[in-house]
């Protein structure tokens, strides 16, 4: 699962197949197919899908949550790209 983090204020939001942005504005992204996603401003992360469904469905009660897998991806990766222009009409 791909998110998006804005640095300015600070929310977090997954991405969708229409262009997605946070609070102030200044972090937008979305998918382009089912695994490829552009974005613009903000720090690409990501959720291990395994992990992170494996953690939802052992809920625990009490105690101490489920963990599970989260990464910020790195700047260069084939599937989660930047457009330092911003998202183009095209991409929206």
């Amino acid at each position: 699962m791909k998110l998006l983090l804005c640095p300015e204020c600070s929310d977090i939001f997954n991405l969708q197949a229409h262009v997605k942005m946070c609070s102030c504005g200044q972090t937008r992204g979305q998918y382009i197919d089912n695994i490829n996603a552009v974005y613009s401003g903000g720090i690409p992360l990501g959720f291990a899908n395994t992990t992170f469904l494996e953690a939802v469905a052992n809920q625990p009660q009490a105690g101490d949550g489920k963990t599970f897998t989260a990464f910020v991806i790195p700047v260069m990766c084939p599937t989660f790209k930047e457009l330092p222009d911003g998202l183009s009409k095209s991409e929206r």
